[in-house]
This record gives structure tokens, sequence and C-alpha cells, in this order.
């Protein structure tokens, strides 16, 4: 399709069955794209760090530090509220993606329109699933006007449970509206929706960096899918950002890529990893979608409105996902299952390493399945005591105080008698009466 010279190119689907966190993907290409929507990087400092903004017509939605170490944290801090950007192809993207979701590739040929704004190069645009946190275990809204650091802001997240570091991929989000513009209303009405309809309509995210996706459309959607406990769906555009190589093209000694460009043989976007285009070369995914530019220094452009929350307390961390991923890789081929086999036998180990890996799944339960969160939360009380126990019992606890009910209510009563003041989390089950 062109608008004057830009060609948006649907190329093809993706393969994504080993992709837990994504049911679907369509590549495409840009060229003459118009660049309205776009990252922009200062030259990098001192500290191998570049300062960076993800503008719309000029204007910073999401301002950024992004150190060259890859898995050191980055920095975030809201720019513009999306409100004050003027972009009739996002509104029309907006209208398309509240009808029912059909196919990615049906998706994409919808809001061409909006890809047009890109800027050249290759990108994918996948169905995906996205936690309403950012990472740290808070919900999504909770973000500043100034820099802050952010550990799913990294390509690489290094987990010291089992020393590994697992490769980025979109799976937290970032605002771009302020919490101003939210409608509980609204939010009511995507609510009564994801009750009942299980192909919702989609919001529309960027992936920035590392685990972090920008969130372009659906704020009230992602609100809703946290007070339902549920993950929301997200349509994410992510750029190319690594390739394999012909194994054999010859490179002279001392040339490096850019003067060479050679072919690439494979080419990865995120997570997500595909043959490339015929004829497609290094320079084709490099740097076209970063205007490296003399940028102002950091302002304050974010006005923070009254702090809004929906959902549980607490989210998952970029930790507890990492930690969920790990026994035997048990989530490839479909959505994340925190199989019953693995917690059964977690719960009768007396291990540091079974008390972490339970309290990362009640974190992601609270969060996705709470009616599953309740029943691994009861289990884990009703087990009781053993010497490495506690800090699994206090994060159940925690989380059974937010569900009130008879059951509930018996559990703690069983907990209070049957230990004394001398547990550290008999105090914890004592304010279940006192903030009843």
């Amino acid at each position: 399709m062109f608008w004057g010279n830009t060609t948006v190119k649907l190329i093809k689907e993706i393969n994504t069955a080993d992709n837990w966190w994504c049911s679907s993907a369509v590549m495409f290409s840009v060229r003459n794209g118009k660049g309205t929507i776009c990252e922009k990087y200062a030259p990098e400092n001192e500290e191998y760090e570049c300062f960076s903004q993800m503008q719309i017509n000029g204007k910073p939605i999401v301002q950024s530090v992004i150190p060259d170490c890859p898995t050191c944290k980055g920095m975030l801090a809201a720019g513009y509220g999306l409100e004050n950007v003027d972009c009739p192809e996002l509104k029309a993207a907006r209208e398309s993606m509240n009808s029912e979701f059909v196919s990615i590739t049906d998706s994409a040929e919808k809001i061409k329109p909006l890809l047009g704004l890109l800027s050249d190069g290759y990108y994918v645009l996948a169905d995906t699933i996205c936690l309403p946190s950012d990472g740290e275990g808070n919900f999504f809204y909770d973000v500043s006007s100034e820099l802050r650091h952010y550990e799913a802001v990294c390509d690489a997240y290094y987990c010291s449970w089992n020393m590994s570091c697992t490769e980025h991929f979109p799976i937290f989000l970032y605002p771009t509206q302020s919490p101003s513009k939210i409608d509980s209303e609204r939010v009511d009405h995507y609510v009564q929706m994801l009750n009942s309809d299980d192909n919702t309509p989609r919001a529309l995210a960027y992936h920035y960096s590392g685990f972090m996706n920008l969130l372009l459309d659906g704020h009230h959607k992602a609100c809703a899918a946290a007070s339902f406990g549920k993950y929301v769906r997200c349509l994410t555009l992510i750029p190319a950002d690594g390739c394999t190589f012909d194994t054999e093209q010859v490179v002279r000694k001392g040339e490096n890529l850019r003067q060479s460009n050679p072919l690439i043989k494979t080419v990865r976007f995120a997570g997500l990893e595909t043959e490339a285009e015929d004829g497609m070369r290094y320079l084709d995914i490099t740097d076209n979608r970063y205007h490296k530019d003399k940028l102002p220094p950091f302002r304050k452009y974010y006005v923070p409105g009254a702090r809004i929350h929906y959902g549980p307390e607490t989210y998952p961390k970029i930790r507890d996902i990492v930690i969920l991923l790990d026994p035997g890789e048990s989530f490839k081929g479909g959505l994340p299952v925190i199989e019953q086999d693995t917690v059964l036998r977690m719960i009768g180990e007396d291990t540091s390493d079974a008390d972490i890996y339970l309290e990362a799944a009640i974190h992601y339960l609270a969060a996705t399945d709470r009616d599953e969160a309740y029943n691994l939360a009861s289990s884990i009380v009703r087990k009781g005591d053993g010497r490495m126990r506690h800090g699994r019992v206090r994060t159940a606890l925690q989380y059974l105080l937010k569900c009130r009910s008879d059951e509930t209510e018996q559990l703690f009563v069983d907990f209070y008698l049957n230990h004394d003041e001398q547990d550290e989390n008999w105090h914890l089950v004592n304010s279940y009466w006192k903030d009843n």
C-alpha cells in the first residue's frame, strides 16, 4: 500500500509455537517511511549510556537512558501524555482494533497507515500477552516525571537464583497516556468484555527496550485486565534487533559489518526469529529506526494526576517470570501454566529454591489467574511448617488476606491456634481480624 512514496509490505507470518507470550506474528517492511513514530538517540556519553526518546510527531512520549551493558538496568521517565499528540493514524488504528480480532495479518492490513509512520526497516506485528506491570511488582501506571531505573529495561536479565541470563522479550507495559484520562466507566465496560469473551479487542504496544513495551493505545483495556486479574492482549510492534549471517560469506580482515554489509541468514525480533527475506543485508535492520540527533537535555514533561491502581497489590516482577520459565522449559508451546506436578513437588520440598519458585508462582497467578493463586496459596498454608518455608508461607498469607471467605478465615483460625507469637507470621495472621 502506498502513501506518497511510503510502502508497507507484509512479508510472511512467523512460526510462534515456541513462544508462550506470542500466539501469532507477521513480519513486514517499511520503505520511505514517514518516521513520525521513531526512536531518537543522543550520542553515547562517557559512561556508555544513551539519552533517548520515543517520539510521535516530534513530541517525546517516553524518555530514557539506555546503558550499553546488556544486563544493566535502564531508566525511563514519562514524556508528553499521548492525549497531547495529534496522530490521526493512531486514532484510526484504535477504531479498527476495537473490532473483533480476526488474524494477525488482517490486523496488520487494517493499521497499515499507522505502520507507514515508522522509520524504514523490518518489523513484526505480534499478538502478545502483556502484564499491566512495570516489572518491579507495581501496577503499570506507577510512573514518574523523573528518570527512574527499571530492572525490565535490559537486554538480558541475570537471575542469581540459577545463575542464568534470559534474553529479552516483550512482556511488561509502560503507559503513554496520563492517568487523569482513565474513565472508570470505560474500564468497567472492558471488564465485562473480558469476563464474557476470550477473543477481546487488542491494545497496541511498541517494544521499546528489553522486556518493556510502550502502550500506545488501550490504557483502559490494561486497567480492566488488571482489575479482572488477567493479562492484556496487545498487538505489539517489534523492530528487528538481531541477526545471523550466511557463514559462506567472506569478510575481509579489519572490515567491519557496516563496511561489508553482509547478507543475513536469520533475523530476530525480541525473542522471535525467522529466516531473512531474500537479499536482506545487515544495514537493512540496523540503525534505520534510530535517529541519532542532538536531543535536548532531560525535561519534565509529565504532570502526574491522582494515582490510580487496579488489580492485585503485587504484580510479578521480571525475576518471577524468569524463575518460572526455568524448570524444564515447561512453558513452550502455549500460555504459561504453573504445572501441577512441579507445584506439588515444590510444596513438598523444604528448600530455599522451592521457596523462591512458589513465591514467584503466587505473584504471577495473582495477576493472571486468581482462582489458581488462591488454590496454591491455600495449599502452601495447609502444608505447614518447615525449616525453609517461612518465606513462601508469608507470601501465601499476604495474598490470602485479600481473599476473605469462610474458607480463608478457617485457614487463618487453624494457623492462629497452632502457632504462637514467636512465629514470624503470627502477627500477619492476627491482622486478618484487625483489618476486617
